[in-house]
């Protein structure tokens, strides 16, 4: 089958080059390459040019669940496959990718991520708690799993992503992937894990940026439990979460990872209160009691679950 892959880019200049290298040597070179500039204000576009890619262009930025969907409407092939522009595949990447589309039940695949540098305290600290290696197996997903594919790098066919709604937007640029994936397995299609499909991941963080995005790539998950509900019980869990991080940084002698947790419980609270506070607040979720109860300190579950029902 034929294949298309695309790339979604927001100001990502800097690492655009190596990633389109990557794709134009593989074993099994893609039959297109699309290059999505969600709104980019860098030359994105100039490094995209050199290259024999499709661009398409937004006007301004509407997030990567949007690019992503603009992505399917404008591919030409069944398989779609995606890599992020800090992403560097393996040159058999996509040939290990695409072996299992032989099976019409299998709707998507996805391989192993490697975080390329770990030596700074930014970017070990993103390798030790922000992983999306699923390891050395590989795995079947069906449902009722609840495993995940990556973002950052899957084929997935067309016509499956497009049955199941395609990409939710109002996601913008995280929780996105998890969504359709989960809509995916719940509408009975297969997926695979890969791990012979090897990437690396070229990104680069600071103390600062690696805080911001674990508070972005977090955000969801404490959502959906209901972890915004109640704020201030939020902004005490992340002070209680910072110090589980810095007993099991010492304990297993990583020191310089303290560097970013000292910083997370201050910098993710301003941000949750931030959000609280915002015009983009979202309305207050039905949370799992089982789920939400995390939020409460141990010694006061028990009073909070045996408290009678309001009426």
């Amino acid at each position: 089958m034929k294949l298309s892959v695309y790339i979604p880019c927001y100001n990502a200049a800097s690492y655009l080059e190596h990633s389109l290298t990557g794709l134009l040597n593989q074993t099994r070179p893609p039959d297109e390459i699309l290059v999505i500039d969600d709104g980019s204000t860098d030359n994105t576009v100039e490094v995209a040019s050199c290259f024999p890619v499709r661009i398409i262009r937004h006007e301004k930025n509407k997030g990567l669940a949007a690019a992503r969907n603009t992505a399917f409407a404008n591919a030409s092939f069944e398989l779609v496959g995606a890599i992020d522009a800090d992403v560097l595949p393996a040159p058999d990447w996509l040939e290990h990718l695409s072996k299992h589309f032989d099976d019409p039940q299998v709707a998507g695949t996805s391989g192993r991520l490697i975080e390329a540098f770990r030596t700074t305290p930014a970017d070990a600290w993103r390798a030790a708690h922000m992983s999306q290696d699923l390891g050395l197996e590989k795995i079947e997903i069906e449902w009722p799993s609840h495993k995940c594919l990556g973002g950052f790098g899957t084929i997935l066919r067309k016509s499956a992503v497009q049955a199941v709604g395609g990409y939710d937007e109002q996601y913008r640029t995280n929780f996105e992937d998890v969504n359709l994936i989960r809509r995916l397995v719940n509408a009975r299609h297969k997926l695979i894990f890969e791990p012979l499909a090897v990437a690396y991941h070229q990104r680069r963080d600071t103390l600062s940026s690696v805080v911001r995005t674990y508070w972005r790539w977090e955000f969801f998950t404490h959502y959906f439990n209901g972890g915004y509900n109640h704020i201030w019980l939020k902004i005490l869990m992340n002070f209680r979460w910072t110090r589980i991080l810095v007993f099991n940084h010492l304990r297993n002698r990583q020191p310089a990872l303290l560097l970013v947790d000292l910083r997370l419980p201050w910098v993710h609270s301003y941000l949750d209160l931030r959000y609280h506070f915002s015009k983009d607040r979202m309305p207050i979720v039905n949370a799992d009691p089982k789920n939400s109860a995390v939020y409460v300190p141990w010694p006061f579950r028990n009073f909070r679950k045996n408290r009678p029902a309001p009426g």
